[in-house]
């Protein structure tokens, strides 16, 4: 099977096709059977006038007589004229006329009795004389009754004079050529304005599809290649609402996977940096120890352990990490005191606050609820806050920890009277291995990812994390968790 044949193009094409054809067709439908009932009416009205003129002229012609034998000459001529057969009866119901006499004889006698439903009286001087009947075409088995199933009015009002115009006058089974005409003319006229209507729709749906399609075409060929590794590609938003929509779209997951392929080649360059410098650290111990030059002393010893520290903690923050954003990261929650932790955490942090002249404070707001936590992850984040925090500070600043309620949310704030972060970092400072001085040793710095961390395992608590600075004025991070977790 071609592949052309399974396209979407093809497939709206002929769904269109399909419903101008059904529209075509009832329209087609409808107007011929409109034609052909006007076309009866039509006859029907026809054979009327044309049975009141024989009518009279029979009547005129006995009246003028009276002997049936004067009416045969002009029933005759009537017949051959309208190409209808008419019989003339006696008030007896005998036939006394009849415009084809070689044709075989028809039996009205079962129909004399009901001639006043099936016939036209013939009256002279208000009475019946005889009646006029017309014959239909089905082998003489009886009268025409297509125009004398009732009482026929006309006869008493229509007057000789000109027929209709278009009255057909042929003669033979043909009956109304002209009539006949007319319909096969509008039928002709139908099937070829339908045909041209086809054409014309098909091809406006073929024009119409390659326009609405032609954006999809674009957009699946920049799939393709986005598939093949190319996460450039873009589409331009052309098209119908939609379409313009579904190019936004992929352009926007387009950008996203740039990014994400970004941030993951940074990320395999920042382990690697990191693991880098305390591996050639321990390298270089090893083979100093091995050639001779250092001795495998006390000191030495410390220095490779405390590198491979570095290591452990940096695998573990990586792993900690990976877990966290795959939601996979294990919380034991319990009900917990936040100012308990809060206080033992700040306790931690005071010799180093002390080394540094800093004025290390907790703020703590009375009647605080137990929140369901991991005392150890909240204390890892809590940790970390007040680290960054004694970190920047100079000497004889400040940091100041609070843990406010508000609602049924608790918030816990770290504040610092250090130099404060450029709103231009304020945006990333919780992303991996980003510092906002890349100049910091990482003695000092640390590898960039204990905020990416905070952020992560206050989000697996339900809470969300923030960060407030202006440069100059210090800065605070804080932190929410819901009261009651899951309820």
């Amino acid at each position: 099977m071609p592949s052309w044949i399974g396209s979407l193009q093809f497939r709206l094409i002929v769904a269109f096709t399909l419903t101008l054809a059904l529209a075509l067709g009832a329209v087609g439908a409808l107007v011929s059977f409109a034609a052909e009932t006007e076309t009866d009416r039509f006859q029907a009205r026809s054979q009327e006038f044309r049975v009141g003129r024989v009518h009279r002229m029979i009547a005129h012609r006995y009246a003028e007589n009276m002997d049936w034998a004067a009416v045969q000459p002009s029933l005759e001529q009537a017949g051959s004229f309208y190409g209808r057969r008419f019989l003339v009866t006696d008030v007896e119901g005998q036939v006394v006329a009849d415009s084809h006499p070689g044709q075989g004889k028809v039996d009205v006698g079962k129909r004399h009795k009901s001639r006043k439903s099936h016939s036209a009286a013939i009256l002279l001087e208000g009475q019946e004389v005889g009646s006029l009947l017309l014959v239909s075409d089905n082998d003489g088995r009886g009268p025409e009754r297509r125009f004398f199933d009732g009482p026929p009015p006309f006869l008493s009002s229509l007057s000789a004079g000109p027929e209709p115009a278009g009255t057909p006058t042929g003669n033979g089974p043909a009956g109304e050529p002209l009539i006949s005409r007319v319909t096969s003319t509008v039928n002709r006229y139908l099937l070829w304005t339908g045909v041209a209507a086809a054409i014309l729709g098909m091809l406006l749906i073929a024009f119409a599809s390659r326009r609405i399609l032609s954006p999809l075409q674009t957009l699946g060929g920049a799939a393709q290649r986005l598939g093949e590794g190319d996460l450039s590609q873009r589409v331009p938003a052309s098209g119908p609402s939609e379409v313009r929509q579904l190019g936004n779209t992929f352009n926007v997951m387009a950008e996203n996977l740039e990014a994400a392929e970004q941030q993951r080649r940074n990320l395999t360059a920042d382990v690697a940096h990191e693991l880098r410098t305390p591996l050639s650290n321990i390298q270089g111990y090893l083979d100093a120890v091995n050639d001779g030059l250092l001795q495998p002393d006390e000191a030495t010893m410390a220095t490779l352990r405390q590198q491979t520290a570095h290591l452990v903690t940096l695998v573990e923050d990586l792993r900690l990490l990976a877990l966290a954003e795959a939601g996979s990261l294990v919380l034991l929650t319990h009900a917990e005191s936040i100012q308990s932790l809060l206080e033992e955490s700040v306790e931690a942090f005071r010799p180093r606050a002390d080394a540094k002249n800093i004025r290390l404070t907790l703020e703590a707001a009375e009647g605080l609820p137990d929140v369901e936590l991991d005392r150890t992850r909240i204390s890892q984040v809590v940790g970390n806050l007040l680290e960054n925090a004694v970190v920047n500070t100079p000497e004889g600043g400040a940091v100041t920890a609070s843990v406010t309620l508000e609602a049924e949310t608790v918030i816990v704030s770290v504040t610092d009277t250090g130099p404060g972060i450029a709103p231009e970092d304020l945006e990333r400072v919780f992303d991996r291995f980003y510092r906002v001085d890349p100049s910091r040793a990482r003695a000092t710095g640390g590898a960039g990812l204990g905020l990416t961390i905070a952020r992560q395992l206050v989000e697996a608590h339900g809470g969300a994390i923030r960060v407030e600075s202006e440069p100059g004025q210090g800065a605070t991070f804080g932190f929410s968790l819901p009261v009651r977790q899951g309820t």
